[in-house]
C-alpha cells in the first residue's frame, strides 16, 4: 500500500512540475510575441536579433527543466523545490534581461515587486519572505531613482517612494498569511498522511479479521460435521439421525407421503468383538457402512442408532421398493471381502422393514422396525422381514 502511495504521489508532483514548466514557456511566447507586433507597429526599438536572443535563452531554459524533470526517477520535495524556485529565478533573470532590452527600468522594477508577491504566497518561511519583500522594495526605488535621473524618464521619485512604501506593508501581511497558510497546509498533509496510515492499519486489520473469520468458518464446518456424524463410520450419529427423522415425520403428515424405515443389525457381532477383538469389529462396522452408503439414493440417509445397529430411511418409495433396496444391501454385506481377516470370514446382517403411519409417533415406528428386525433374528439371521401394521 506505501509503494502504490509513493508512486502516486511521485506522479502527480511530476504532472504538476511539468505544467508549471509549460506554463512559464507560454508566459515567454506571450511576451514575445507581444513585443513582436510592437516592433512592427513601430511601438517598440528592439531588434530581431534581441528578440531572438532572449527567445532561445527561454526555449534553452524551459527544455533543460522538461529534461531534468523527465529523466529524474523519483520527484523529492528538495527537486520538486529545485524546479520551482530556480525556474523562478530563471524566469526573473530573464525578465531581468529583457526590460533592460526595452529599456524601462521602472516596468522592471514594478515586475520585481509582483513576483515578489507572488514568490510570497508560496514560500512558508516568514523571515525568509520578509527579506524578500525588503529586497524587492530596495529593487523597486533603486530601478525608479536608476529610471528618473539616469535615463531620463518623466515621473517623481518622491510619489514612486511613497508608492513603495504602499506596497511594503501588504506585502508584510501577504508573508505572515503565507506562513499561516502554509502552516495548515502542512497539518493538512500531516491529516492525510495520518489518515491514510491509519487506513493501511484498518486494511491490514481487515484482512486479519477475514482470515480469522474464514479460518473460524471452517473451524465451525469441522465442528458442526463432527457434531452430526458418527466419529467411526462417518455417517450421521443417532442424535442428528432422530433429528432428520423427525422433519421426515413433518413432511409426511403435511403432504401425506410415506416413508419407509429400515433397522438393520450385524448377526454375531458380539461374537466377532470377543473373538477378534474390538479393533476388527471396528473394521467390520465400517466396512458395513460403506456398503449402506453405496445401496442409497442421494433422496435416502442412514444412521448409527446404536452398537451395531442402523437404521435407513427411504423417501419416495414403496413397499416393494423398500425390500428390494434391504435385499440389496444384505448381499453386498453378505459378499464383502475381508482380506486381513482371511478367506473364510463372512458378516452377514439381518434386517426388519417397517413405514411410517400417518400421526404416529416416531417411537412407535421405530419400535414396529425393530420388532421386524428380532422376527429376522429369530427366522435364522441374514434375512429381511417387513412389518407393516402391529400384530
Amino acid at each position: 500500500m506505501e509503494k502504490i502511495s509513493n508512486f502516486d504521489n511521485n506522479k502527480r508532483r511530476r504532472g504538476i512540475l511539468t505544467k508549471y514548466t509549460i506554463f512559464v514557456f507560454v508566459a515567454y511566447c506571450i511576451t514575445q510575441i507581444a513585443t513582436f507586433i510592437a516592433h512592427l507597429l513601430n511601438f517598440s526599438s528592439v531588434t530581431y536579433s534581441e528578440m531572438l536572443f532572449v527567445t532561445a535563452n527561454s526555449m534553452a531554459a524551459t527544455i533543460f527543466f522538461l529534461i531534468i524533470i523527465r529523466l529524474k526517477k523519483t520527484i523529492t520535495n528538495s527537486f520538486a523545490n529545485f524546479a520551482f524556485f530556480g525556474q523562478f529565478a530563471v524566469w526573473l533573470v530573464m525578465y531581468t534581461i529583457w526590460f533592460f532590452t526595452l529599456r524601462e527600468m521602472r516596468v522592471m522594477a514594478l515586475f520585481f515587486a509582483l513576483m515578489a508577491l507572488v514568490f510570497l504566497l508560496s514560500n512558508s518561511r516568514f523571515m525568509q519572505s520578509l527579506a524578500i519583500a525588503i529586497s524587492a522594495t530596495i529593487l523597486q526605488i533603486a530601478g525608479s531613482y536608476y529610471a528618473i535621473f539616469h535615463l531620463g524618464q518623466r515621473g517623481s521619485f518622491g510619489l514612486e517612494i511613497f508608492f513603495t512604501f504602499c506596497f511594503l506593508p501588504s506585502a508584510i501581511f501577504i508573508a505572515y498569511l503565507s506562513e499561516n497558510y502554509a502552516r495548515q497546509r502542512g497539518e493538512l498533509k500531516a491529516a492525510k498522511r495520518t489518515a491514510e496510515h491509519n487506513q493501511d492499519a484498518l486494511l491490514v486489520e481487515m484482512e486479519k479479521a477475514n482470515r480469522i473469520n474464514t479460518e473460524l468458518e471452517k473451524a465451525l464446518g469441522v465442528i458442526h460435521e463432527m457434531a452430526i456424524h458418527d466419529e467411526l463410520t462417518g455417517i450421521y450419529n443417532r442424535r442428528h439421525l432422530m433429528e432428520l427423522l423427525e422433519l421426515e415425520k413433518k413432511r409426511a403428515d403435511r403432504t401425506g407421503q410415506l416413508f419407509f424405515l429400515i433397522m438393520l443389525d450385524i448377526d454375531h457381532f458380539k461374537k466377532v468383538n470377543d473373538t477378534l477383538g474390538h479393533i476388527v469389529g471396528d473394521q467390520v462396522l465400517k466396512v458395513v457402512t460403506n456398503k449402506l452408503q453405496d445401496s442409497l439414493r442421494a433422496t435416502d440417509f442412514c444412521g448409527r442408532y446404536g452398537g451395531e445397529e442402523f437404521v435407513l430411511v427411504l423417501g419416495q418409495t414403496t413397499r416393494e421398493g423398500a425390500h428390494i433396496c434391504a435385499e440389496r444391501v444384505r448381499r453386498l454385506v453378505e459378499l464383502a471381502q475381508f482380506p486381513e481377516l482371511g478367506i473364510g470370514f463372512q458378516v452377514t446382517i439381518s434386517l426388519g422393514i417397517t413405514v411410517y403411519q400417518l400421526g404416529e409417533e416416531l417411537s412407535k415406528t421405530i419400535s414396529r422396525a425393530d420388532k421386524a428386525l428380532y422376527v429376522a433374528k429369530n427366522a435364522g439371521r441374514n434375512r429381511v422381514e417387513t412389518l407393516i401394521h402391529e400384530e
